[in-house]
């Protein structure tokens, strides 16, 4: 019994001191220490108590926090019955804390009414720089019922309070209303009116990867109906790129259930995106459980339909009869192409590590139309349809595509691209029937076919290489920074003059080599060609009747022919080495775009000479002998048999008339 009542003492003696503390001046001045401190490491702020007074009825606390806040609560606070009647003011200067960011000047006051687990909250004051007037209900640490009104609130200020990125700047007014309602609910009503805001473009970029061009500005209003569980909405947003609109928003409180129809109008493209033009609408759905995530897309735009379907992590789209002119026009893209465009994306999953789906492209009645794709000056068109086919595997996106036209066929087979590094690869086979479709491209007729295989790869170059029987050589050719080499081997020099239309001049089989810039338009053309014949022509009909040696009949060990491209024009010298002859065109001149070649050359015939010029169209060239010391002795020894002895010294300067 004795240990009995020294536990009881013990007890008593802990609640007097406790009750001592708590409620009296002298135990709230040894309390006021470690409340300070308490408070300092919750708000991370310097904090003073400048008064602290509680009893079991009475609360009086003044907190000082930072320079330029403070918290005042007065009033009355039952400990027993845990009821309440208090007094409060809250005002702060640029104040931040863990929980808050008050950016300006903040102050309110009001009073506190109710139980602890059942309290009103009433206020009125200054706050992100509006006069704001509110009620709230507060019920088991939830908001249940609220009455609020402020007018020209800065909505920076409101994301820095909570702190938020400013993503928009801008005034709007906001008003609430909401009752209790049986069932542990409350119905009633919110409207917000957006009276200008504009947003910031370079946050936007940042963290969403949205690129806006413009500063966008926009206005509008947010009306919603509460009722129970279930909030209602219609939201008219007005900016300077786009009208949105939602007639029916939906949100249940109990269930965390999101719904919302949507119609999106934009007017101009180009004002939301440089590189588009024209307009657009969009409507669709988006719907939000606590499992699921989806929305939709529809449009009737381009002269055909677009719909996608995002669920969770899923994506199928489908754009049926998109005509092309209209997609050339809306990305300010010249008129490259007629045709009727199919596109589907089925993405069974879009998360990046486990990336599956496929896509097809169908194009039909397609034409492309050669003026605006080189900028030729005729009216050619080409006709072709085009399919492709697609496998995404995580970063990987297998393709095949096939392109069948009037001028050519082309394969793609075994491509890859490579998703995170946008790099694509591949094989591909080039067929062309005959060589004149290609009119458009060369500006000049050409006789045979062509079929050429080889890879691709695009690393923000392109590089191309291939390989061709092309002329019944073998052909290879590499494309990279716009330079073009070609290699042929055992290349028939005659079939390649039919292959252009030109006289056949020189029967033989080469080795090619040609070196081309594409952006430059300038190049090299080497032709070595082992044991070669000149064909029968008006050229050595002429070097017949002036020597007497057929040089038809003479093989040429060896002839070097090298070419220095510039655009249209080729700067040649031509080396021909035969058994018994050799000829020489140190310096010649060839057109291609008009056919027309003019250059010097030069002929020894065992110990007979000539030299002379040929120029015209390669068709018919014109051929002079100018100069030859093998004639001159011959005329002279023509004159000296022929003539009488007083005409010869007359008839020898005449002929020096021909150097």
């Amino acid at each position: 019994m004795k240990y009995f009542l020294i536990f009881i003492s013990f007890l008593l003696a802990v609640v007097f001191f406790l009750m001592f503390l708590l409620f009296t001046q002298s135990g709230n001045n040894i309390v006021k220490p470690y409340l300070e401190k308490v408070i300092k490491e919750r708000l991370q702020q310097d904090v003073s108590v400048k008064a602290f007074t509680l009893k079991t009825d009475f609360i009086d606390l003044e907190l000082a926090v930072s320079q330029n806040s403070k918290l005042i609560l007065n009033g009355n606070f039952n400990l027993l019955s845990k009821s309440m009647d208090i007094n409060y003011e809250v005002e702060a200067t640029d104040l931040k804390t863990l929980y808050i960011n008050i950016d300006g000047f903040l102050h309110v006051q009001g009073n506190i009414k109710g139980i602890v687990e059942n309290f009103e909250v009433n206020g009125t004051g200054i706050a992100f720089d509006s006069n704001i007037d509110f009620i709230t209900l507060i019920e088991k640490r939830k908001v249940k019922a609220i009455k609020l009104d402020a007018k020209k609130i800065k909505i920076e200020s409101v994301l820095a309070f909570f702190k938020k990125p400013i993503y928009s700047k801008g005034i709007f007014d906001i008003s609430i209303d909401a009752e209790p309602k049986t069932g542990n609910s409350f119905v009633g009503k919110g409207d917000i009116f957006i009276h200008y805001a504009t947003l910031n473009n370079s946050l936007l970029e940042r963290d969403f990867g949205i690129k806006l061009n413009n500063i966008i500005s926009y206005r509008g209003t947010i009306n919603s109906v509460i009722d129970g569980d279930n909030i209602q909405a219609k939201t008219e947003i007005l900016s300077n790129v786009a009208k949105i609109s939602s007639q029916n928003t939906q949100y249940n409180l109990k269930n965390d259930t999101f719904y919302s129809d949507y119609v999106v109008s934009i007017p101009e493209l180009g004002l939301l995106e440089k590189s588009l033009q024209g307009n657009i609408k969009l409507d669709g759905n988006i719907q939000k459980t606590k499992d699921d995530f989806s929305f939709d897309i529809n449009s009737k735009t381009l002269g055909g339909t677009i719909k996608a379907i995002v669920f969770n992590d899923t994506l199928k789209l489908d754009a049926t009869d998109i005509k092309l002119p209209l997609l050339s026009e809306m990305l300010k893209q010249p008129k490259y192409s007629d045709g009727i465009l199919q596109l589907s994306l089925d993405m069974r999953d879009t998360k990046e590590q486990s990336r599956d789906g496929d896509i097809r492209l169908y194009i039909k009645n397609g034409t492309l139309h050669v003026r605006e794709l080189i900028e030729s000056q005729k009216e050619d068109k080409i006709n072709y349809i085009l399919s492709l086919k697609s496998i995404i595997d995580k970063n990987i996106a297998s393709i095949n595509s096939t392109m069948v036209s009037d001028v050519l066929e082309l394969e793609i087979s075994n491509s890859k691209y490579n998703i995170a590094d946008k790099v694509v690869k591949g094989a591909y086979t080039l067929s062309v029937a005959d060589l004149n479709n290609l009119y458009f491209l060369t500006k000049r007729p050409l006789k045979g076919e062509l079929e050429v295989v080889g890879n691709y790869k695009f690393d923000k170059q392109l590089y191309i290489d291939g390989n061709s029987d092309f002329l019944d050589a073998k052909t290879s050719f590499t494309f990279q920074d716009n330079f073009l080499h070609v290699k042929s081997d055992e290349l028939s020099i005659a079939k390649v003059s039919d292959m252009l239309y030109y006289p056949k001049f020189f029967d033989s089989l080469a080795s090619v080599t040609v070196d081309y810039n594409l952006t430059s338009e300038v190049g090299l053309i080497d032709i070595n060609a082992l044991n070669g014949k000149l064909v029968k022509s008006e050229f050595t009909d002429i070097i017949l009747l002036a020597s007497g040696f057929d040089l038809t009949s003479e093989v040429y060990k060896n002839s070097l022919f090298r070419g220095v491209v510039d655009k249209n024009k080729i700067d040649f010298s031509l080396l021909m080495n035969g058994l018994e002859s050799y000829l020489k065109m140190p310096d010649g001149y060839l057109n291609l775009e008009t056919n027309q070649i003019d250059s010097d050359f030069e002929i020894k015939i065992e110990h007979r000479d000539f030299q002379g010029n040929i120029k015209g169209d390669l068709e018919s060239p014109n051929i002079k002998l100018s100069g030859s010391e093998y004639i001159k002795q011959k005329i002279d020894k023509a004159i000296e048999r022929n003539l009488p002895e007083e005409w010869q010294d007359t008839a020898k300067e005449l002929l020096k008339l021909f150097d």
